[in-house]
């Protein structure tokens, strides 16, 4: 397999960002928090409007809105500032899938460091312990070099899940 081309700028790095955050949202721990969270947040706003306590569902109300609508551009920025950091930000890599593992600019990952693929119609997600590596799908010149490393994937990373 030839080896792909990928421009790490900050939307991708954020693509696939969002693809870890809200693949870990629905099917990880934090879900099972946010439901909790949300449950509490209705006990205080029910407790607020039995008490006529103003201060209690003000903050019930600014904890709904950072729920519904805060997370993730808060997350973002942080995310930007990261990447910004990063020694990779804006510089092209050569990414190589080899038998042993994915080489990226000379330095290989073996394949037991990935403990799985997140396939999504960008892009895949290759889950490490505490990273990732997102590759989209424009990265592949042609579908039969995209069907080539996704057999790879599956021959060498036991778990390989969907997302919609």
């Amino acid at each position: 397999m030839s080896d792909l081309r990928l421009r790490w700028d900050e939307a991708t790095f954020l693509e696939g960002a969002k693809l870890a955050y809200d693949y870990d949202m629905r099917h990880g721990w934090r879900r099972y928090a946010g439901w909790f969270f949300i449950a509490l947040v209705q006990f205080g706003v029910v407790g607020a409007l039995r008490y006529g306590q103003n201060g209690l569902l003000l903050l019930s109300t600014l904890l709904v809105l950072y729920w519904y609508f805060l997370r993730w551009p808060i997350r973002q920025k942080a995310l930007r500032r990261f990447f910004n950091s990063s020694g990779y930000a804006g510089k092209e890599l050569r990414i190589e899938p080899e038998e042993g593992g994915i080489c990226i600019d000379g330095q290989c990952l073996p394949w037991r460091e990935f403990r799985r693929v997140i396939a999504s119609e960008k892009g895949y997600l290759l889950d490490m312990e505490d990273a990732f590596l997102y590759l989209p799908r424009r990265i592949f010149p042609d579908a039969e070099t995209r069907n080539t490393f996704v057999a790879l994937l599956r021959e060498h990373i036991e778990k390989f899940q969907r997302m919609e």
